[in-house]
C-alpha cells in the first residue's frame, strides 16, 4: 500500500483547539468586565459562593423570588414574601412561585440574598425592598446545563425579625 499525502488536516485541527482554548482564556465571559476587589472575600462555606459588592444595575422586569426563614419566629418568611409581593411595580413584577419555607440551617443572624444569576440587578433589587445593604448580596454559581428556576434566594435572618408586621 501506497501512502498518499493529502491536505494535513491534524494540523489544521489542532491549530483550531489550540485557538479556541486561547480564546476561552483570554476573552472573559460576558459580564465580567468588572474584576475583583481587593475587599471582596469569599464566603466561608462553599466555594462556589462568594461576597459581591454590586455595581450600579439596571432594573430587571421580572424578579422570582424564594424566601427561607432563618429564625426561629413563625411567619417570617410568609410575610416577607407578601411586602415582597406588594412591592411590585410597573418597572419591576416580583413572583414568588414557591411557597415560603424554612432555611435548611438555622439560626441566621443576618438575612443573606442569594442570586441565581450572573446579572445582580434581580438580587440588588429584593435587598432594596428588603431595606438591607448591598454587602448582603452573595453569588450562588448554578451548576453549567441546569435551567435557573429561581433569580433570588432571601434567607431571613435575626436581623429582620422584628421587621414585617402580621398580616391581616
Amino acid at each position: 500500500m501506497t501512502s498518499v499525502r493529502g491536505f494535513p488536516w491534524r494540523w489544521v485541527i489542532a491549530c483550531l483547539a489550540i485557538a479556541v482554548v486561547a480564546i476561552t482564556i483570554l476573552v472573559p465571559p460576558p459580564g465580567a468586565d468588572e474584576e475583583e476587589s481587593p475587599t471582596e472575600q469569599p464566603a466561608a462555606t462553599s466555594d462556589t459562593v462568594a461576597h459581591v459588592q454590586a455595581p450600579e444595575l439596571s432594573v430587571p422586569d421580572t424578579v422570582r423570588v424564594l424566601v427561607l426563614n432563618g429564625t426561629f419566629i413563625d411567619g417570617l418568611a410568609g410575610r416577607t414574601q407578601m411586602l415582597l409581593l406588594r412591592s411590585s411595580s410597573d418597572s419591576t413584577v416580583v413572583l414568588a412561585p414557591f411557597d415560603p419555607s424554612d432555611a435548611p440551617e438555622k439560626p441566621y443572624e443576618e438575612t443573606i440574598v442569594i442570586s441565581h444569576l450572573q446579572d445582580l440587578s434581580s438580587a440588588a433589587a429584593v435587598a432594596s425592598i428588603l431595606g438591607l445593604e448591598d454587602d448582603c448580596i452573595v453569588w450562588e454559581v448554578p451548576p453549567a446545563g441546569v435551567p435557573v428556576e429561581i433569580d433570588v434566594t432571601v434567607c431571613l435572618g435575626r436581623d429582620l425579625g422584628g421587621e414585617f408586621p402580621e398580616s391581616e
